[in-house]
């Protein structure tokens, strides 16, 4: 159903009525977000196409993905029904006639959870109503599988997935479903049920068994073991739907000194490293930037992703935050709360790499202009940083409905608000690069989870791009010039990011991985997906293991070097510094230092003389294999 569609604006005093009105169609591309429609509130896409049966017995349904809007759907002008969540499959059943019209209104949401998309960190092209993802017409039999529902978990015996099949029954039914589980590409155990099914005409029938492993094997992060899976098939008659899915445990305590604090998965420590990700017309070739990279973390800001997103960071180890689409001062009815993370939870929870979940991203904003790191600023910080939101307690009563075995944090922002998970831009919206210092002696606990830190810059001098505050811009960096913008971005991103590892946080996610719209915007990349100077450095910044400066070096200082190992196990090399001089020529080779930094700490490598007409600095680990090279330009 990929052709032949038309689309149009919906006049307003037709909405939420009878079957929309509009006043014109026009030839659109379904599925995909119509460029021509940015900004409007109601848009309706039309198909008309012939009964699709070959036999009066087969059933016809309906199925959208990405189906983002409160939608209602019309077909010959009687309504099929109405969806609300984009990130839940939409299926209907219906009886074709010999020639139909198929007509999707879809109407911006207005109950609060559209997230991301309804704020300025989307430009209006990529969230407009519609169809994003997928829409498909399915002929069915008589009898026919209609879900299938897994839910993995580790036992005191080893593993299981407890699964629930739904069989849809137009006629009698007297047979098994058969239930199995295999690993999927490793040597492993499986498992096999099969479930009578007695169903009566117009019956649906869930059937549930527990699929049991005496010696699972587990899905690990990347650094920390391999991906195994494990694929679920349940087949009725010539039927089967399958699913992949995995078994690990997620646990969070902020006490991350004590024996078993800090983020742990499967009973052992990790430390989360990444980025957020804002939706994008190509969110696979983000995750393909994200892997790249080396992270082990994509914070879904505020959204939520199409589902091969999650299968590719299943595949790659890389743990994903999960937020609500529930973004900014907007307040939201808590019931509505409870059922959209209900929802949530049921479309996301099988993967393994959904490892954390958020709830309210940025309710207030206390700090509503950059303050710029004096002694006044300090002190109004400091008066207003123990403050509280009043969306907390429905922010809580909304985790409430999240999965219990997965940390899940209620309120993330700004210092100020009593954040679970904090956002902090020194450099940016508060002093330079080296308040990050200030801010992690003054609330250490806020300095556990961050889940945004970061620096925006241009990528065109005379651009005002969505998601770019260009007065903080233009304070912070002095220049319109996009090399100058992108280089303080860059030396801004390190320092933070790298000061933050050293005071220990457990989960680091910068803000952010693209930008926005063209001319520039908060990303490490541009719009299109070309690498800004703060991608390399971003990534090299939260390198597992990586040779740091304790502050930023400037000609003719002298500045700590540390080693920060982020793996499981004991690291041992050697650390190496030189220096570029003023004619990209060397200025001269520094000392080398034996080293030994055990897991998860960092130890004191030297102390780094900086020649008086060094240009740039570069860090060298050597450990007998590949050498990580950490560079700072000065």
């Amino acid at each position: 159903m990929s052709s032949q569609w038309e689309g149009g604006r919906v006049l307003a005093d037709t909405v939420g009525g009878g079957p929309p009105a509009v006043r014109s169609w026009e030839p659109v591309s379904v599925p995909g977000r119509p460029a021509r429609f940015a900004g409007a509130d109601a848009v309706a896409y039309r198909l008309q196409f012939a009964d699709p049966r070959s036999t009066p017995a087969q059933r016809a349904l309906l199925e959208f993905q990405g189906l983002y809007g409160h939608a209602r759907v019309w077909l010959n002008g009687e309504l099929l029904g109405s969806h609300r969540a984009y990130f839940e499959p939409a299926r209907f059943e219906f009886e074709p006639a010999a020639e139909n019209e198929l007509v999707v209104e879809c109407h911006r949401p207005a109950d609060g959870f559209g997230g991301v998309y309804e704020t300025d960190h989307v430009r209006d092209a990529l969230a407009v109503p519609g169809i994003w993802w997928g829409v498909h017409l399915r002929l069915r039999p008589p009898a026919f599988l209609r879900d299938l529902v897994v839910n993995p978990r580790l036992t005191e015996d080893g593993g299981a997935i407890d699964v629930a099949v739904s069989v849809d029954a137009a006629e009698p039914v007297a047979e098994p479903v058969t239930l199995s589980l295999r690993p999927e590409g490793f040597r492993g155990g499986g498992a096999m049920e099969r479930e009578q099914v007695e169903a009566g005409p117009g019956d649906r029938i869930t059937v549930t068994r527990t699929l049991t492993l005496r010696e699972p094997s587990l899905w690990w992060p990347r650094n920390h073991g391999d991906q195994h899976r494990y694929v679920v098939r349940a087949k009725f008659r010539d039927h089967e739907i399958t699913t992949t899915t995995a078994l690990r445990t997620v646990d969070y305590s902020a006490d991350g000194d004590a024996d078993g604090g800090g983020l742990r998965v499967n009973g052992k420590r990790v430390r989360a490293r990444g980025v957020n990700l804002l939706p994008s017309d190509e969110p696979l070739a983000d995750f393909d930037r994200v892997d790249e990279a080396g992270f082990t973390l994509a914070r879904l800001h505020a959204h939520v992703a199409p589902p091969e997103l999650y299968e590719a960071a299943d595949e790659a180890g890389v743990l994903v935050w999960q937020d609500c689409p529930l973004s900014g001062s907007v307040r939201v009815d808590p019931e509505r709360g409870r059922a959209v993370a209900r929802t949530l939870a049921s479309t996301v929870d099988h993967h393994p790499s959904v490892a954390l979940f958020g709830v309210h991203d940025d309710p207030e904003t206390p700090f509503d202009a950059r303050m710029g790191g004096g002694r006044m600023d300090r002190l109004r910080f400091r008066r207003r940083v123990g403050g509280g939101t009043d969306a907390r307690e429905t922010a809580e009563h909304i985790a409430g409905a999240l999965p219990a075995d997965r940390p899940v944090f209620p309120v993330c922002g700004q210092p100020g608000i009593g954040p679970d998970a904090a956002h902090l831009y020194p450099g940016w919206t508060f002093g330079g690069p080296d308040a990050v210092d200030w801010l992690c002696a003054t609330v250490p606990e806020l300095a556990r989870v961050v889940t945004e830190f970061g620096a925006g810059s241009l990528t065109e001098s005379g651009a005002e791009p969505t998601g770019l505050d260009r007065d903080i811009h233009d304070t912070v960096v002095g220049s319109a010039d996009p090399a100058v913008s992108q280089a303080t971005q860059a030396r801004t991103l390190k320092r933070v990011a790298e000061t933050l590892r050293l005071q220990g946080a457990d989960v680091l996610a910068g803000f952010c991985l693209r930008d926005a719209d063209a001319g520039g915007g908060m990303g490490v990349l541009d719009v299109d997906g070309e690498a800004k100077p703060a991608y390399d450095a971003l990534a090299t910044s939260l390198r597992p293991v990586v040779p740091v400066l304790r502050e930023v070096p400037t000609p003719g200082s002298r500045v700590e070097a540390r080693l920060l190992n982020d793996a499981p196990a004991q690291v041992e090399g050697t650390v190496r510094w030189s220096f570029d001089g003023p004619q990209g020529g060397d200025s001269g080779a520094g000392d080398a230092v034996s080293v030994a930094a055990p897991a998860f700490d960092s130890v004191a490598a030297g102390e780094v003389a900086v020649p008086a007409d060094a240009t740039a600095i570069e860090l060298a680990l050597e450990t007998g294999t590949t050498a990580v090279v950490n560079r700072y330009r000065l």
